[in-house]
């Protein structure tokens, strides 16, 4: 099963890391207006299948017109969400889907 297609079907339980909610109450966006945008549509930016505490993926998400990143890691009944940022513009060409490269 593809990894979007995973993701997918772990997201009726989202597991908040300690650092994901930090970094949410940062930028200011709520933990709901996250799961609600991402329950409702995501795309695939960087995909982590060798990570050393499992698999996971950074997927991005639009708040208001803001782009959201969000670190992911689907299990086969929860999601845990690892961290949240929003993408620096100056690392990120203008879909924030692929980094500048240096």
């Amino acid at each position: 099963m593809a990894i979007v297609e995973r993701i997918k079907g772990s997201l009726k339980i989202i597991i908040w890391r300690r650092h994901a909610r930090r970094e949410a109450e940062d930028e200011n966006i709520s933990e709901s207006m996250l799961e609600d945008a991402l329950r409702k549509e995501f795309v695939l930016v960087e995909h982590y299948p060798q990570d050393p505490y499992g698999e996971g993926a950074l997927v991005i998400v639009f708040i208001d017109g803001k782009p959201v990143h969000m670190v992911l890691s689907p299990r086969e009944s929860l999601c845990y969400l690892v961290t949240v940022y929003v993408p620096d513009p100056a690392r990120w060409d203008p879909t924030f889907t692929r980094r500048k490269r240096k």
